[in-house]
């Protein structure tokens, strides 16, 4: 990344507005709210006007009714601002208000006046961290990383990083991302439309399309490098070299960041990203970008802001997850730093804020930490971000960190996952990732909980009774009976440690446990709970073992 702007960007995503001018600190845009979308043309029982099939079917699946806020802003109440001289520069039909360029105080003035209008104020606060290549590292890392065949694929130098989040375990089963749809918001895709990794997907013609959030057009290509090695990690393919972790999904590259300036707006720019994928149909929102200090410091956030529900940025993440989106956020640099945390909008609740290990499934001391200021754990995983192989512009191959590069891995492995198991709404499969993972049963704010394992979380979701340990030792335990109705027993032959219940949603449910008998365990449950599907997170010397069954 290019040195001042990008010093402080670590890049993780989503964001929303507020601007000024550097020069004089006047501010010349605001926040325009709406007080309702009366008179709308677009109505909730036809969605089709506004949503394409795809994100149409996306709700559905996930059970997600359409409403209000997916109707886009009132095209008569933007007309009405146009018509006080202001300049309507971006909407948002989640918020249900726009971003307004002001040229004198009069137009300020009679936007206040209009009748169609909640509130008017300046755009303020938000910012970013430190940048993915500012983290120093000791750069033979690398040296560790194993190059193997699996299957069809040649991983080359790409294969740990695929391999320690089961990747290639889902790519081995004929998961590789088909028909998935992932949005990438970043800074910009440089080469990606030449560059020799993406051939595949060009030709296949699962390159969807591009929007520049920036500049008004759809030209991401002579824009910063950062987004098309983060796009690399996910959907690259070349045999031998790098092979991303869902190199079949198809995508959509949407630049929100100009990383040659500090304007606060690019956080709106976000959001407006953000609404487009979810209308357009992706699964999956993957983000690089983050915010915390900003060049003019009354705009800086403070640590009490972390808390999902202060910042826009952070309640449209949230928004997203809602709307039935996979959304991942890198946690963000600043583990070493003074800042420390996470950034916003890696805060958000409901969605996954990923951190950064080595090869060796070592906490990045770079990666930043929880909690939210709330107290909630952050962030919900981790994958490798440190010394992760990525394809730069020029069709060359490097290695780089930063948890901006955790990120897009976990997320390509997610759409695999999400693929194999397409009934599932997007929290289903964030909470089986969360119960299967490396530290299930004791997540902490470095790790959150922990290195996910695709093919584990899978069997998970099937009820199938296997399990892939913390050193990769396959055990296998039998839930019976499966349904149960007072009691439910398992076998294993290790003594458990831990045994934690939970219903879908990760709720703790208390039980009691009988005497064991040899290698057999019985769980009393509890009379008051309901009939559903249960899990059963067991925490033993070699792991963590996860199954699941159905309480009648």
């Amino acid at each position: 990344m290019e040195l001042n702007k990008i010093k402080s960007l670590f890049i993780i995503c989503f964001l929303f507005s507020f601007a000024n001018s550097t020069q004089s600190q006047t501010f010349t845009k605001y926040w325009v709210k709406f007080k309702d979308k009366n008179g709308s043309p677009y109505s909730i029982s036809n969605p089709s006007a506004y949503l394409t099939a795809k994100s149409i079917a996306r709700r559905t699946t996930q059970g997600i009714a359409v409403d209000i806020t997916d109707i886009p802003v009132n095209q008569t109440y933007i007309n009405q601002v146009n018509a006080t001289g202001a300049q309507v520069f971006q909407r948002s039909k989640w918020m249900n208000a726009a971003i307004v360029i002001i040229s004198n105080p009069s137009q300020l003035t009679a936007i206040n006046s209009l009748t169609c209008v909640l509130n008017v104020s300046p755009v303020a606060r938000f910012a970013k961290t430190k940048a993915d290549e500012e983290v120093k590292l000791d750069m033979n890392d690398h040296a560790v990383q194993k190059t193997t065949n699996i299957t069809s694929y040649n991983y080359g130098p790409s294969f740990t990083q695929a391999n320690q989040i089961g990747a290639d375990c889902m790519h081995q089963v004929g998961f590789r991302g088909q028909n998935m749809v992932i949005s990438v918001i970043d800074a910009g895709f440089e080469q990606a439309n030449v560059n020799p990794v993406f051939d595949s997907l060009r030709n296949e013609g699962r390159l969807l399309g591009t929007r520049d959030y920036v500049q008004g057009n759809t030209s991401v290509y002579e824009d910063y490098l950062h987004g098309a090695n983060c796009l690399s990690l996910m959907a690259g393919n070349t045999p031998g070299q790098l092979i991303g972790t869902a190199p079949k999904a198809s995508y959509w590259l949407l630049r929100s960041e100009d990383v040659f300036s500090e304007k606060i707006i690019e956080e709106n720019n976000w959001v407006v990203a953000a609404e487009f994928a979810d209308s357009v149909g992706a699964d999956i929102a993957t983000t690089s970008l983050g915010y915390t200090t900003f060049d003019i410091s009354s705009q800086n956030h403070v640590y009490g802001d972390l808390n999902g529900r202060t910042s826009v940025a952070s309640i449209a993440s949230t928004m997203a997850a809602r709307k039935g989106i996979f959304v991942l956020n890198a946690a963000g640099n600043e583990g070493g730093g003074s800042w420390t945390y996470i950034g916003i909008p890696a805060d958000a609740d409901s969605i996954c804020t990923v951190g950064s290990v080595n090869s060796s499934g070592v906490h990045s001391n770079f990666s930043s930490i929880g909690p939210t200021a709330d107290g909630r754990i952050k962030p919900d995983l981790s994958s490798m971000g440190q010394s992760s192989y990525v394809c730069n512009p020029g069709f060359n191959f490097s290695y780089g960190s930063g948890t901006s590069y955790a990120t897009p891995i976990l997320a390509g492995a997610v759409a695999c996952l999400w693929q194999a198991n397409p009934t599932k709404t997007n929290m289903q499969i964030l909470q089986a990732l969360k119960s299967s993972a490396s530290k299930a049963l004791t997540p902490d704010n470095y790790y959150g909980w922990g290195i996910p394992n695709m093919c584990a979380a899978h069997n998970l979701l099937n009820g199938t009774n296997v399990s892939v340990s913390e050193n990769n030792r396959n055990t296998y335990f039998k839930i019976f009976p499966n349904p149960a109705k007072q009691q439910v027993g398992f076998t294993l032959d290790q003594k458990p440690e831990t045994i934690l219940l939970t219903d879908i949603l990760g709720r703790q449910i208390d039980y009691d446990i009988s005497e064991q008998k040899g290698n057999e365990f019985t769980l009393l449950l509890n009379n008051s709970m309901s009939s559903g599907v249960y899990l059963i997170t067991i925490k033993t010397s070699e792991g963590v073992l996860n199954s699941k069954f159905i309480k009648e």
